[in-house]
């Protein structure tokens, strides 16, 4: 054995590997340990959670509709009625009557008023005449309108004081005998052709009454 001194030889280093495990060691150490405080910080600490305001409903129950059933009414039939008669009374003159094969007998009626009372006396006096009048009645024709009707061979006729018999008495005539008597006939005779008459008229076109009218 040599007693010269022994030098001693350069150390060997550090592995390389065994500083990246120690490096891996302390990363998993250090992210275990804050893991493990984040864990305990959830766990320990409650959280308040903001409370949501509640809105109550209340449910009131409805009543269903009550349906009225419908009753259907049949439709009733009226049977139908014969058209009415209009008929028209008017006191008149008959100023004109007139017979051909074609049209029959016609008259021609100026209808006038007869007014009684307070109206006649007014009327008399609106008229220059004696007021009240005598009798209490004032005849007015206001309208010169002429208004022709036929006359038919039923219709009703009468006079008074036919032949000579009393002014009230009523006697009737036929068509054609009063036509002779009346203007427009064979013989008028001024006690009938100037007389009043109640003339009824059916649907303003028929004669079917002429009546003389009784004057005091």
């Amino acid at each position: 054995m040599s007693d010269e001194p022994q030098v001693p030889g350069p150390r060997r280093g550090i592995p390389v590997w065994v500083f990246i495990v120690s490096l891996l060691a302390v990363v998993m150490v250090t992210g275990s340990t804050v893991w493990a405080l984040r864990v305990r910080d959830q766990r320990g600490t409650p959280v308040v959670v903001p409370a949501t305001p509640t809105t109550t409903v209340s449910v009131v129950p409805t009543t269903p509709p009550t349906t009225v059933p419908t009753t259907t009414v049949p439709a009733t039939t009226t049977p139908s009625s014969p058209p009415v008669l209009a008929l028209d009374k008017q006191p008149a003159l008959i100023t004109n009557m007139t017979w051909s094969a074609k049209r029959g007998y016609r008259i021609t009626a100026d209808y006038v008023q007869i007014l009684t009372g307070q109206a006649a006396a007014d009327a008399a006096t609106a008229a220059g005449e004696e007021s009240p009048p005598p009798n209490d009645y004032f005849i007015v024709n206001a309208s010169a309108k002429l208004r022709t009707f036929s006359l038919p061979k039923t219709a009703y006729i009468t006079v008074l004081g036919w032949s000579g018999a009393d002014a009230t008495a009523k006697h009737r005539l036929s068509v054609g005998e009063f036509m002779d008597v009346m203007p427009g006939g064979v013989n008028p005779q001024e006690e009938y052709a100037d007389a009043y008459y109640y003339v009824t008229v059916k649907n303003g076109t028929t004669a079917t009454k002429v009546e003389m009218i009784f004057f005091p």
